[in-house]
């Protein structure tokens, strides 16, 4: 198996240049095995799956031909399948430079030989990579699709509502939480859409189905600056190609527009 290495700078990648810019991206430009760099801050390798990855400071350069470029504009050029290994070294590497000292007393940690694990060598704690779980909403009304406007997001970009799962919560309950929190709506889950990884630095992202019920939309102001209802064809900016809450709101739309034919 050829083995691969990724470099990252905080929520970078280093990729190799591409002579042109238009063309379909190629994988392999992930793929850094041959660039020499200083010794990185923090390095794990897997060889159960060929790769091996490396954290490097902020004002590391590179030689000719690469640059850095931010993770997120990859997964819009590439597919899943290209850029999902990395994207699970990046997580690695997030939880593993967070996890230095022990978390329980404050010592130096120390890598579990056998597996992927932090083992405290004074007091013994065992800690592993820690995955967040958040929720995305694919609230329906009728023909249209509730989308929001981030009040982090300087973006421009709407989306669909999402939140982080809490402790003894189940997934349908974040839904219905979440909705009621943010939008001030109450809506009826109606099922799984899929899930994707997504390293910042940690989340795991599960997609749900959901039918409005009750209550007019009402943004919190804090969390969601705006939110509305929106038809396939009169919507404003949406997030970019090869995230889950794109491809879950493209399918709604693809669906809501076969119903529409069908009438």
């Amino acid at each position: 198996m050829k083995s691969s290495r990724y470099a990252f700078r905080g929520s970078e990648i280093l990729v190799r240049a591409r002579p042109d810019p238009e063309s379909l991206f190629d994988p392999s430009l992930l793929d850094c095995s041959e660039v020499s760099l200083p010794e990185p801050g923090d390095r794990l390798s897997f060889l159960s799956i060929g790769c091996a990855c490396e954290l490097h400071a902020h004002d590391v350069d590179v030689p000719s031909g690469w640059e850095w470029k931010p993770f997120r504009s990859i997964i819009g050029e590439a597919t899943e399948e290209a850029w999902t290994l990395a994207a699970r070294s990046m997580a690695y590497l997030n939880w593993h430079a967070s996890t230095k000292y022990c978390g329980r007393c404050g010592a130096l940690n120390a890598d579990k030989p056998d597996e992927i694990a932090r083992l405290c060598p004074a007091c013994g704690a065992l800690s592993f990579p820690r995955l967040s779980p958040a929720i995305l909403a694919v609230v329906r009304k009728d023909d249209r699709l509730l989308l929001g406007r981030n009040a982090a997001n300087t973006t421009g970009m709407w989306s669909v509502l999402a939140g982080f799962v809490e402790p003894g919560e189940t997934f349908e309950a974040c839904v219905r939480r979440e909705l009621m929190e943010e939008v001030s709506v109450e809506v009826a889950v109606q099922g799984y859409l899929g899930s994707q990884p997504w390293p910042f630095p940690d989340q795991l992202m599960i997609g749900f189905k959901a039918a409005w019920l009750s209550g007019e939309l009402r943004p919190d102001g804090v969390e969601i600056a705006e939110a509305g209802w929106f038809g396939a064809d009169d919507h404003p900016p949406l997030p970019r190609h090869g995230s889950l809450s794109r491809r879950l709101i493209d399918a709604a739309f693809a669906e809501i527009k076969r119903e529409d034919t069908r009438r």
